[in-house]
C-alpha cells in the first residue's frame, strides 16, 4: 500500500521526482534504502524483495533481548543452548504476529525503525547494568538513524525512550544501584544519538501537527469504538505489564512492564492529524516486541520451573498449537491484506502505459491518495484526487477542482480546473473506496454509492481504455 510513497521517495533522492506528492521525507525513508533494490532488481521484485528484508530486521533486538532474559530462566533439558530457547520462542511468535504480517503488506518500513528502537531498548538495558562501549555505540547510531529512517517511529522514540530510560533508573535504583554511575552511562550516548537525530529535523518542519498539511477537520484526540482490535490489546497487554512490574527482579525487564502499559494505552487513541494518529495507530504495532519478551520471560521463567514432569510434553503441544494457531492466522492477515492494498494492478500499468506513451506529461485524476503516490511514482507526473472525507486546508482548493472535474460541481468552471490542475488523464479503479465493508465513501461525490457512474456519459471526458476494475479516460476539455 505504501509503495507508492516508498518509489518517491527514492525518486526524490535520486533526483528524479518532479511532482512534490505526498509530504516531505527523510532520505532514508526509505530512499536510499531502496534504491539497490529497485536498480537491481526492478521495481516489482526488488520491492517485495527490500519489504522481505525490513519484515525480519525486528527479530535481531527481540533475540538480544529475550537471551538477556537469562540461562538460568530455562529449565534443564530443554535445549543443548539454555539461552536459545527464549530467544527463538521471542522471535518466533513476533515473526507469526498479525500485525506483522499486516505490516508486509501495507508498508514494511516502520518495521525497519521498530527494529532500531528495540536495539536502544536493549543498550539502554545493557548500560544501566555495567558500561560497555559496543552497548554505547549502538545506543547512539541506532536512535540517530531513527528520525531518518521513519517519522512515526521518531515520535514514538520522543514517548517511549524518556518512560523507559525512567523506569529503569528507578528499577535500578530500588534495587540500591549507584545513580551516579547509572545516569551518565545512559545520558553520553543518548546525547550523541540525539544530535544526530536533530540533523534530520528539516524534514519534519512540514508534517508537524497543525500544519495544515496532514491535519483533517473533526476533533484532534478521541478513543476508538469498543468493538475495535486495540481493546483487546489493552484487555491482554495491560495485566501483562502490571504482572511483569510485579513478579519480575531483573530492573529491565521490570521496565519493560512500563513500556507495554505505556504502548498499550496509546493504542485506542485516535486522531484527526495523521501526525498525532500514526503514534498512537502505530504502538499497536510496535507493542509486540515488548509484548512478546515479557510473554517470553513469563514461559521460561514463572511456568516451566514449576511444571510437574509431564509439564513439558504439554507446553511442548500448546506451543505447536499456538504456532499453528498464530501461522495460519498470519496466512489469512496477509492475503486478505493483500486484495485491499494491491494499488497498481496488471490493467493499472496498461492505463500509465497509455498515459505515458502520450509524452504530454500532463497530471492525472484518480481516486485515492495511496494510488497518486503510485501514478506519481511511476509516471512521473502529478496526481491530484478524491477523497474519503474533507481534506486538510492544505488541499481544499486542489479537492473542488478534482471533483469540478468530474462533473460533481456543476457551477464551476472546467476549463479553469482544467487548466489549474494541468490535467489531462481521469483515471479509475473502481474497487475504490468500496473494498470493504468499512470502507468510508468518497468526500463530495453525487452519485452515490457509485460515485464513478456518470463519468462514462460526462462530455470532456473520452473513455480511451477499460479493462478489469480500471477506466483510463482523456479529458477533451
Amino acid at each position: 500500500m505504501d509503495g507508492g510513497a516508498y518509489l518517491v521517495g527514492m525518486n526524490a533522492v535520486l533526483g528524479d521526482e518532479p511532482t512534490g506528492a505526498g509530504f516531505p521525507r527523510p532520505p532514508l525513508a526509505p530512499g536510499w534504502l531502496l534504491v539497490p533494490f529497485v536498480h537491481y532488481l526492478g521495481i516489482d521484485i526488488g520491492y517485495k524483495v527490500w519489504s522481505s528484508v525490513a519484515s525480519v530486521l525486528p527479530a535481531i533486538p527481540i533475540y538480544l533481548l529475550a537471551r538477556r532474559i537469562g540461562s538460568s530462566s530455562t529449565p534443564r533439558g530443554f535445549t543443548p543452548s539454555p539461552r536459545f530457547a527464549p530467544a527463538a520462542f521471542a522471535v518466533g511468535f513476533l515473526l507469526l504476529d498479525l500485525l506483522h504480517a499486516e505490516m508486509i503488506v501495507t508498508g514494511a518500513l516502520p518495521l525497519i525503525a521498530f527494529a532500531l528502537l528495540a536495539m536502544v531498548w536493549w543498550a539502554m538495558g545493557e548500560l544501566a547494568d555495567e558500561w560497555s562501549p559496543t552497548a554505547a555505540g549502538v545506543l547512539a547510531v541506532c536512535l540517530g538513524l531513527i528520525p531518518w529512517v521513519n517519522q512515526t517511529t521518531a515520535g514514538l522514540a520522543l514517548v517511549t525512550i524518556p518512560v523507559y530510560g525512567a523506569a529503569l533508573v528507578w528499577f535500578k535504583a530500588r534495587d540500591n544501584d549507584h545513580l551516579l554511575s547509572i545516569i551518565p552511562r545512559l545520558a553520553v550516548p543518548l546525547a550523541a544519538g540525539g544530535i544526530i537525530a536533530l540533523c534530520a529535523l528539516p524534514w519534519y518542519m512540514d508534517v508537524m501537527p497543525g500544519t495544515g498539511l496532514l491535519n483533517y477537520p473533526g476533533p484532534f484526540m478521541y478513543l476508538s469504538p469498543w468493538n475495535d482490535s486495540s481493546w483487546v490489546q489493552v484487555a491482554l497487554a495491560w495485566p501483562l505489564g502490571l504482572y511483569i512490574i510485579w513478579r519480575a527482579e531483573q530492573p529491565w525487564l521490570r521496565a519493560f512492564g512500563v513500556l507495554i502499559l505505556l504502548l498499550s494505552a496509546l493504542a485506542p487513541w485516535l486522531s484527526t492529524d495523521e501526525t498525532v494518529i500514526n503514534i498512537f495507530y502505530r504502538s499497536r504495532y510496535l507493542l509486540a516486541i515488548p509484548f512478546y519478551i515479557a510473554i517470553t520471560w513469563c514461559v521460561f521463567v514463572r511456568w516451566f520451573p514449576s511444571y510437574p514432569p509431564w509439564g513439558k510434553t504439554l507446553s511442548m503441544a500448546l506451543t505447536v498449537s499456538a504456532i499453528a494457531i498464530m501461522g495460519t492466522g498470519y496466512w489469512w492477515q496477509f492475503n486478505n491484506q493483500t486484495k485491499y492494498s494491491d494499488m497498481v494492478t496488471h490493467e493499472t500499468e496498461q492505463a500509465l502505459e497509455i498515459a505515458r506513451a502520450s509524452g504530454d506529461g500532463k497530471a492525472i485524476i484518480n481516486n485515492s491518495f495511496t494510488l497518486a503516490l503510485w501514478i506519481s511514482a511511476i509516471n512521473k507526473v502529478e496526481s491530484p484526487h478524491t477523497w474519503t472525507w474533507e481534506p486538510p486546508s492544505h488541499w481544499t482548493q486542489t479537492d473542488k477542482d478534482v471533483r469540478c472535474v468530474l462533473g460533481w460541481r456543476p457551477e464551476c468552471d472546467i476549463s479553469e480546473s482544467v487548466q489549474e490542475l494541468n490535467a489531462g488523464w481521469v483515471l479509475i479503479e473502481n474497487r475504490f473506496p468500496y473494498y470493504n465493508l468499512r470502507a468510508p465513501g468518497v468526500y463530495g461525490a453525487v452519485n452515490v454509492p457509485e460515485p464513478w457512474a456518470s463519468l462514462p456519459t460526462t462530455p470532456w471526458l473520452d473513455l480511451v481504455y477499460s479493462k478489469g476494475t480500471t477506466d483510463l479516460y482523456r479529458i477533451s476539455q
